[in-house]
C-alpha cells in the first residue's frame, strides 16, 4: 500500500480516536450536540464507542491490514449517520461536507486495505 494511504489512515485513526474518547467521556460540547442532534445521550455514547472501535481498526490495520476495513466500515457507517444529521436538521453545506470528506477518506482506505476480489484478508486465512 502506499505511503499515502497509511497516512491517510493513521489521521483518520487518530481523529476518530479523539472524537470518540470527547463523546464517551461526555464533554460539554458533545452533550449540547447531541442535544441539539435531539438524541438521546446514550447515543452519545454508542457513538463514541463505534469511533473508538473504528478508530482502533484504523490504527491497528497500519501492522495488520485486515483490521482497516472493519474500522473503515465502522467510521463509514457512523459519517453515514453524521450526514443524514446534519441535512435533516439543514445545516449549512459546509458542516454536511466534513463528514462527507470523512467518509471518502475512510472508504479509500476500506477499498485500499482490502484484497483483490473484494474481500478483506483475514489473518491466517
Amino acid at each position: 500500500m502506499r505511503v499515502g494511504t497509511k497516512l491517510v489512515q493513521g489521521v483518520l485513526g487518530l481523529v476518530f480516536l479523539g472524537a470518540g474518547l470527547q463523546k464517551l467521556a461526555g464533554s460539554d460540547t458533545m452533550v449540547d450536540d447531541f442535544a441539539r442532534y435531539r438524541y438521546p445521550q446514550w447515543f452519545r455514547v454508542a457513538t463514541g464507542a463505534v469511533e473508538v472501535a473504528g478508530a482502533a481498526g484504523m490504527l491497528a490495520g497500519l501492522s495488520r491490514s485486515a483490521l482497516a476495513p472493519v474500522g473503515g466500515v465502522l467510521l463509514g457507517a457512523t459519517m453515514v449517520g453524521a450526514i443524514a444529521t446534519h441535512a435533516r436538521l439543514g445545516d449549512p453545506g459546509k458542516v454536511v461536507a466534513r463528514p462527507a470528506v470523512l467518509l471518502a477518506l475512510a472508504v479509500v482506505v476500506t477499498a485500499a486495505n482490502a484484497r483483490p476480489g473484494g474481500s478483506p484478508s483475514v489473518p491466517g486465512g
